[in-house]
């Protein structure tokens, strides 16, 4: 009589142990490991690309949602996602991604195959001396997104995928806070600088509004003022948005959500 109980509990040790085993190799499958070295990516950022992976492994996206896939702007969309008025979205914005780093990543997206994905992502790869990386231009920023946008539909068809295109930036108004903050400004966002991130922003999101796959949100008019670059009123430092700034993004997308059921 006493076998069936340690039959049973030594049952339950097999089912949980393999439980585990299986949630282990499915981490081990669909996040980046941390000994991955990405392209371009500043070393500096590794620590914050890795630190939200595991907040990301904790809290896996799920079934049926739908997923902000990007960058620091991304990533500070979460705070304003009651306004949405759904409770299906899902954030995987990292502070200071690139294209990529999106595409070590999207293992998960396709994992969990999602209802629609939102992708913004490209102003990072070009926050830098760009002189240093030739190869990096919008159409390599472009392709990477593109690249990123293929796999996720092609392992997940019948997920929706959106391409937004690049806000603008308004170096006056970083250099200026750069320069309160630390000291410290970047020469290459210097007006004569030979590389001007503003027209790399440009030719990627022309890049992207000409493909013929994937629907293209146009953030970037939005956003600009007389001199084509990042409104100062939306924005908290000529880069990353401010509460108007995600208001205006937030009304722009809102049809586009409520057509997703």
């Amino acid at each position: 009589m006493r076998l069936i109980p340690s039959l049973l509990i030594l049952s339950k040790l097999f089912f949980l142990f393999n439980s585990c085993d299986q949630k282990k190799l499915l981490l081990d499958t669909i996040y980046p490991d941390s000994s991955l070295e990405i392209k371009y990516q500043d070393d500096y950022k590794r620590n914050t690309f890795f630190k939200r992976i595991n907040e990301f492994k904790e809290n896996p996206i799920g079934q049926n949602k739908i997923v902000f896939l990007g960058n620091s702007i991304t990533n500070g969309l979460r705070r304003h996602f009651s306004k949405f008025n759904r409770s299906d979205l899902v954030n995987r914005g990292i502070d200071g991604d690139i294209s990529l780093g999106i595409l070590e990543r999207i293992d998960e997206i396709i994992y969990y195959k999602p209802k629609a994905v939102f992708i913004l992502i490209g102003l990072n790869d070009f926050f830098n001396d760009l002189t240093k990386m030739p190869e990096v231009t919008p159409k390599f920023v472009s392709k990477n997104i593109i690249k990123a946008a293929n796999k996720i539909q092609r392992e997940s068809p019948k997920t929706k995928i959106y391409l937004q295109t690049i806000l603008p930036i308004n170096t006056q108004q970083y250099q200026t806070k750069l320069k309160k903050d630390t000291g410290n400004s970047y020469y290459w966002l210097e007006s004569d600088f030979e590389i001007n991130i503003n027209e790399q922003i440009l030719n990627t999101n022309e890049f992207l509004r000409n493909n013929k796959i994937f629907q293209v949100i146009d953030l970037h008019p939005l956003f600009i003022d007389k001199n084509n670059i990042m409104n100062e009123k939306y924005s908290t430092d000529g880069v990353h948005l401010n509460k108007l700034g995600y208001q205006k993004w937030i009304d722009k997308i809102n049809p586009v959500l409520n057509s997703i059921k």
